[in-house]
């Protein structure tokens, strides 16, 4: 049997959940006044009560020129600002159990948007943890980190065709039949495409002016380095599709790049074997072998331009390869 499907949803009114929006933050039409912003000047709320900017003799010329220069950061801590949208399309095909053999395949195809992430996860990066710019939370808009546009699993079981009942040997004295009948083997695997990455300057020059986050500029280079995966883990991103983005101006990198981190590759197997030592008793072995063939699945490389691990994938999210053997008793 065979199925497609569609599921998408639209959501609104989602808080930004990495960080607050400061809605004291500098006007970015005001950043072109350069390094004049982070001079001192006279503090006309000096001597009038109160602490923090407003309790010294002088501050910083851009903190005068702020949406409420009596105060510092003021952070909105539960904007529901946010949204998100996502499609996908759905594919399964069903083997019902018969000769021995059942199997079941999913694919999704997907897109996911959305303005900003949670906090870093299994495969993730976290860098853009709040917005380059509160006045234009539309250009935060863009590929969710969440975002793996293809998803591939696979469960497979089948009963070897030897022993008592079964096509072959059926006709076995039962000591023999002990040793080749009841076999099965069973497959799970996984196959999942990297998610998309987040980049964002190591040093943040704009912090002075309320900015929570800086992001390079792109050169018109491809970041995507085009290479088999073991060779690329210690250069995974193109250096030369990035360039600082100036002191007192926004950087034109998207919140999410196109190019992805590692993917994942699994696969689960397992052999049984059933043994009825009575009508009604039964007994089965089981060797397992999780992440059967070793393969290692990588996190996310570093993200912050600028950082001297830049591009270099330092961790893996999975385990080696792992054994388990067990004994199961039916009655």
């Amino acid at each position: 049997m065979v199925t497609a499907g569609y599921s998408g949803s639209r959501t609104a009114d989602l808080t930004w959940s990495t960080a607050a929006l400061n809605v004291n933050q500098l006007d970015p039409s005001l950043f072109s006044r350069g390094a004049a912003l982070t001079a001192s000047v006279a503090n006309p709320f000096f001597g009038k009560g109160g602490t923090g900017v407003i309790g010294g003799s002088t501050v910083a010329a851009n903190q005068l020129l702020r949406p409420y220069p009596q105060f510092g950061n003021v952070n909105f801590t539960n904007s529901s600002r946010n949204h998100a949208k996502y499609d996908s399309l759905t594919f399964k095909l069903q083997k019902s159990y018969s000769k021995g053999l059942s199997i079941l395949t999913g694919y999704t195809l997907g897109k996911n948007f959305d303005m900003s992430g949670g906090g870093p996860g299994n495969n993730l990066n976290g860098g853009n943890g709040g917005p380059q710019d509160v006045y234009s939370l539309a250009g935060e808009w863009g590929l969710s980190y969440l975002h793996s546009p293809h998803r591939l699993t696979n469960a497979l079981t089948y009963e070897l065709p030897f022993g008592k009942g079964k096509p072959f040997l059926s006709s076995l004295p039962k000591a023999a039949d002990m040793a080749l009948g009841g076999w099965s083997v069973n497959t799970v695997s996984t196959f999942l495409t990297g998610f998309p990455l987040q980049i964002f300057m190591n040093n943040n020059g704009n912090s002075a002016l309320g900015t929570a986050r800086q992001r390079p500029n792109a050169t018109g280079a491809s970041p995507f380095v085009d290479a088999p995966v073991a060779t690329k883990i210690d250069g995974w991103i193109n250096r030369g599709a990035f360039t600082d983005a100036a002191p007192f101006t926004l950087g034109n990198v998207t919140r999410t790049i196109s190019t992805r981190g590692p993917g994942q590759v699994n696969w689960d197997i397992s052999v049984f074997k059933t043994v009825a030592v009575y009508e009604r008793f039964k007994a089965q072995f089981r060797a397992e072998a999780l992440n059967a063939m070793n393969t290692p699945y990588f996190r996310a490389p570093n993200t912050a331009f600028g950082n001297g691990a830049f591009g270099r994938v330092t961790s893996q999210a999975n385990f080696p390869r792992m054994l388990q053997l067990g004994l199961r008793l039916y009655f």
